[in-house]
């Protein structure tokens, strides 16, 4: 019994040992772990949050389904360009709160919305307005430029 009881320890801690370079990193910051949303259901159905939600394959629909003004931050484990847009993302998510929410997937793990929507580079922004896809963009671009571009895509001002 005790010897199973070391054992597991020691797989946890070589377990804590191999992913903590990637936490530390960043590489993994956005990445949901299996099942996870960034938040239930309930969250996500609530306010307008004033970061950017985390989504996966399997909670993406409803994300889209609940928030009339979603921006979708598509990004790849690796990619220089996915970090540069981040921050500008988080900054939009905190002006745009209560009136855009934007989140963020990471296709390395989500082939199934990378498929879906035909993801070939990142980052990829997808736009949507009342659960219909409005617009892609494709690279990184300087902050005024993607808030003018989600703007015009959502009839906002």
């Amino acid at each position: 019994m005790m010897d199973s009881v070391n054992r597991n320890a020691a797989l946890v801690a070589l377990a804590i040992i191999c992913l903590l370079p990637l936490i530390m990193t960043g590489d993994c910051q956005a990445a949901p772990l299996e099942g996870q949303t960034g938040g239930n259901s309930s969250e996500l159905a609530s306010a307008f949050p004033e970061a950017p939600v985390v989504v996966n394959d399997d909670t993406l629909q409803e994300a889209i389904s609940n928030y009339p003004n979603f921006v979708l931050d598509c990004w790849e484990i690796g990619c220089p360009p996915c970090k540069l847009i981040e921050p500008k993302i988080d900054r939009m998510a905190e002006e745009f709160k209560g009136r855009i929410v934007f989140a963020k997937l990471c296709i390395d793990r989500n082939p199934v919305t990378m498929s879906k929507f035909g993801i070939s580079r990142t980052p990829t922004l997808l736009v949507f307005k009342n659960g219909t896809l409005v617009a892609m963009q494709v690279g990184n671009y300087p902050q005024e430029e993607l808030k003018r571009m989600i703007l015009t895509v959502l009839h906002m001002r």
